[in-house]
């Protein structure tokens, strides 16, 4: 794996999430919806040094990911509004 694949691309929205409730420190590369789709880079404290967990997901679980996160109270990089705003395509 090249140090780059975790930077995010011009298309991406990179969201770290802190770790907290049991489970690890998070970085989430959220690549621009489609059809209310979106694809999803992720690595954790687990997998740092190991390629990508990739994933297309539904927006709604997506948000649902930082929702979570956001109501335990558990830092992350980008802000929910910010967070929605680019999930509803409006980057």
């Amino acid at each position: 794996m090249a140090i780059d694949d975790r930077a995010a691309r011009p298309d991406e929205l990179g969201v770290l999430v802190a770790a907290g409730d049991g489970e690890p420190e998070r970085l989430l590369l959220l690549g621009t919806p489609h059809g209310g789709r979106v694809h999803i880079r992720e690595w954790s404290s687990h997998n740092w040094a190991g390629p990508a967990d990739e994933r297309d997901d539904a927006v709604a679980d997506a948000l649902a990911v930082f929702q979570r996160a956001y109501d335990a109270r558990r830092r992350m990089s980008a802000g929910l509004p910010e967070i929605r705003a680019w999930l509803a395509g409006r980057r």
